[in-house]
């Protein structure tokens, strides 16, 4: 048999079955929904690759003006090790390619050096570290005992309209991303549920910026100027979570990492965000 042929096609609501038994033990710390499933569908970088009509592996590809985002990427588990990774990389970067990207990225774990030698070999090049925190609920009555009182501050659904504000507060921010999330606000993501733009002001003027998503739930990105203001960003969020914890997820901020670290908030993801640059001549 040949084990690298595969078909590359986009999901249909029958494929959920197959998809949630990949989804789930690659992704085990995610909460996938099938409602997210079929609320995502119509995406064209949702792409299953089947051999003989079974699903071997799948892409989540994400576009964001010029920038491509390589979302998921997995493969059954009986599958492993034959070459369908080689097949599904090459097919993400045929996709980008073909939608005029300019530059891919990705998140993998620090510790995952398989994972990390595939997207090298691919050009991938580690760019900067990223954290994911997970606070759970017994640690809100700490933090709304412990935040600071901030004057003049609230929490604010934001717009388009921001887009300038928060790339001159937060220049290191992937503008493409936001300016896509800003736009598309009632997009959803395999776990279900819609992204809200939320920033605190103080004084009017921007200290957080995070992207939350209810059912998640937790924020991706997580920006801060100053961990002063992180406990009353986090119990502004208790009127929107649904769980009974948060996650956020942030890049570059080794000051912030030790900040949770010290407080006995739970790291689940130490990551490597990576990228590459890809011709689209």
């Amino acid at each position: 048999m040949n084990y690298r042929m595969l078909q590359f096609r986009k999901f249909v609501a029958k494929d959920w079955k197959d998809f949630k038994e990949i989804a789930i033990k690659a992704f085990v710390r995610e909460n996938i929904q099938e409602e997210g499933f079929i609320g995502i569908l119509e995406d064209e970088g949702f792409i299953g690759g089947f051999r003989d009509n079974k699903l071997i592996g799948y892409l989540r590809l994400l576009i964001h003006k010029d920038y491509g985002h390589l979302g998921q990427i997995a493969v059954t588990k009986l599958e492993r090790g034959k070459g369908y990774g080689n097949k599904l990389m090459n097919h993400a970067l045929d996709f980008f390619e073909s939608k005029g990207m300019k530059r891919v990225g990705l998140y993998v774990e620090t510790k995952n050096q398989t994972a990390i030698s595939l997207y090298e070999k691919y050009g991938f090049e580690k760019q900067f570290e990223s954290w994911h925190y997970w606070i759970e609920e017994n640690f809100y009555k700490e933090i709304e005992e412990m935040k600071e009182r901030i004057e003049n501050s609230e929490l604010r659904i934001l717009t388009s309209s921001d887009f300038e504000t928060i790339v001159e507060v937060f220049p290191e921010i992937n503008r493409e991303e936001l300016e896509s999330h800003l736009k598309n606000k009632k997009k959803q993501g395999l776990v279900g549920g819609r992204s809200i733009p939320l920033g605190l002001f103080a004084n009017n003027e921007l200290q957080v910026y995070g992207r939350l998503n209810p059912e998640f739930p937790g924020c991706r990105p997580f920006l801060v100027t100053d961990i002063q203001y992180v406990d009353k960003f986090i119990s502004s969020l208790v009127k929107y979570k649904k769980k009974n914890y948060i996650r956020l997820t942030f890049d570059r901020n080794n000051k912030l990492a030790t900040f949770f670290k010290e407080r006995g908030y739970k790291l689940w993801h130490h990551m490597w965000v990576m990228e590459k640059k890809i011709s689209s001549d």
